[in-house]
């Protein structure tokens, strides 16, 4: 009965893992985003989703901010730890928007970007890691910064199975790349 749930979990994820859209590597335009930094578990994030937007409206930022709320993950919960991780929500907002404190506001500089897009759970997406990093190693390119999950769905109003998470990882190629 154990092999038999096992195999249908795994059967499943790599079901999950093929199903999934192409990565694509291009050429990115920067962009100014707002920000709420966090440390620790991301399994808090409808809690810390409904504190940003809180700051949001305390700060009147509601209509300056444009497109989807997402995550940068500063930090590998598997590097650092997940009590050391630390992670932002924030949403794309024009250069010239003020911001106060707890919320920061930053540019997203970063020229070339890998990004896919994943469809399922927001609490899986991190299994689409494996995808995007064994692509760009086999293409001879190197993560230069933080990966941002771009959350494009409601959770509320899509089922859990059918959010689709963006995920856009700056690259470059690598300096000593051996060429054929």
């Amino acid at each position: 009965m154990k092999k038999t749930i096992l195999f249908a979990a795994g059967l499943s994820l790599i079901l999950t893992l093929f199903a999934q859209q192409p990565v694509k590597i291009k050429d990115a335009t920067p962009f100014w985003f707002v920000y709420m930094e966090f440390k620790g578990s991301r399994i808090e994030t409808p809690e810390k989703v409904s504190i940003f937007f809180q700051e949001i409206r305390k700060q009147e930022l509601q209509t300056s901010i444009s497109n989807d709320l997402f995550c940068i993950l500063f930090d590998s919960p598997y590097q650092v730890g997940e009590a050391r991780d630390v992670w932002a929500l924030g949403f794309e907002i024009p250069e010239d928007t003020p911001v106060q404190l707890p919320l920061k506001k930053s540019q997203y500089q970063y020229r070339k970007i890998a990004t896919m897009i994943y469809k399922g759970s927001y609490d899986t997406v991190g299994h689409a890691y494996n995808i995007i990093l064994p692509y760009l190693e086999e293409r001879d390119f190197e993560i230069v910064g933080p990966p941002v999950e771009k959350w494009l769905d409601d959770p509320h109003q899509v089922h859990p199975e059918e959010c689709r998470t963006e995920l856009i990882v700056p690259i470059r190629e690598k300096k000593n790349r051996i060429l054929n």
